[in-house]
């Protein structure tokens, strides 16, 4: 809690001396604490707004890197739809374009970051493909070969 609240300045530090005070004799968890600044700084009318655009998050023409960036931003606003961090790969994989959803479909990951790397790596050889000018062909081969490599990376 210090290091976030260190990061406080001008009304949100005023804000904050006030919390400590209406907490200073029970212990501030961080989920109290979070719940408190997003009442004093986002209207419901805000929050409701986020959550709608969380909800509706695709990767459309976005990376991984965008896509996964947007996802952190609005899920802030939609915890209730991502109770565990499976859950988190599911919202995620979910919303990828066809091409990459397709291809990670089938393997299960232990993280968001393993996911977000194996996205990132299929990413990169639909890319190449399309540079290389070979078409569906050549990237169903490299997406196969990446695929295999990354599982079996995994695995171990």
């Amino acid at each position: 809690m210090d290091c976030a609240t260190q990061l406080l300045s001008d009304r949100a530090q005023t804000w904050w001396d006030i919390v400590k005070e209406r907490w200073a004799t029970e212990t501030l968890r961080w989920r109290d604490f979070r719940t408190d600044f997003e009442n004093q700084y986002y209207s419901c009318q805000h929050r409701k707004i986020k959550e709608q655009e969380f909800l509706a998050l695709t990767q459309g023409d976005m990376t991984v890197l965008e896509y996964e960036r947007r996802f952190q931003d609005l899920s802030i606003f939609a915890s209730v739809y991502l109770p565990t961090e499976q859950h988190q790969i599911e919202r995620l994989r979910d919303g990828l374009r066809q091409e990459l959803r397709m291809g990670l479909a089938a393997l299960q990951f232990p993280t968001v970051r393993d996911f977000i790397v194996a996205a990132q790596s299929l990413e990169a050889v639909a890319a190449a493909g399309r540079q290389e000018g070979d078409g569906q062909v050549l990237w169903e081969q490299k997406s196969v070969k990446s695929l295999h490599h990354l599982q079996g990376d995994l695995l171990f």
